[in-house]
């Protein structure tokens, strides 16, 4: 339970920084520009990404397929965990296969108030963390079979994925529509 908590506590804590921080730097950087560039810049670049998961247009994720090496977690449980879960938890240092994690940081840091980043990321890092802190509880898990389960149903959650970036960009058309009136 201790392992469990401090990989939680650093998953969220490494989450809200760094949504935070990411937040931050874009809206600082970018608050100078109309909202109506601002806006059309988003509904094409959602555009593009939905026409990417539906297998339509072929695009770049921006990825690191870097990996945690063994020996960063080798030493006492506790330690590792929270080296673990604050690498994992701010998103961007490993292995993302959806833009919809950029996309909602850069809809925050251009439209929000960077707080709200904070909180996204906050619940970015809690919700990376749950899924292996719910999976470790099933000892009789097989890892390879989660592995398989999840390549065999990958053009599934993409398609999942591409439905809720067009719910996205239905909202922010409605957002700009509303704006112009």
């Amino acid at each position: 339970m201790k392992c469990w908590a401090n990989y939680l506590t650093a998953s969220s804590l490494s989450g809200a920084l760094s949504g935070f921080l990411y937040t931050l730097l874009l809206f600082v950087v970018f608050s100078w520009l109309p909202y109506i560039l601002k806006m059309i810049f988003m509904i094409v670049l959602v555009g593009l990404y939905i026409l990417h998961d539906f297998k339509i247009l072929n695009l770049k994720v921006p990825q690191r397929k870097w990996q945690i090496p063994a020996s960063w977690v080798n030493g006492p449980p506790v330690r590792n965990m929270w080296v673990w879960g604050s690498i994992l938890g701010a998103g961007i240092f490993t292995y993302l296969p959806f833009m919809t994690f950029y996309i909602l940081y850069i809809y925050i840091g251009l439209f929000k108030d960077p707080t709200v980043g904070l909180l996204f990321g906050f619940l970015y890092g809690f919700s990376r963390a749950m899924p292996t802190i719910l999976f470790s509880l099933r000892k009789e898990l097989d890892v390879t079979k989660v592995r398989s389960l999840y390549k065999n149903k990958s053009g599934f959650y993409k398609s999942i994925n591409g439905i809720a970036s067009t719910l996205f960009l239905i909202y922010l058309v409605m957002e700009l529509t509303m704006s112009l009136k």
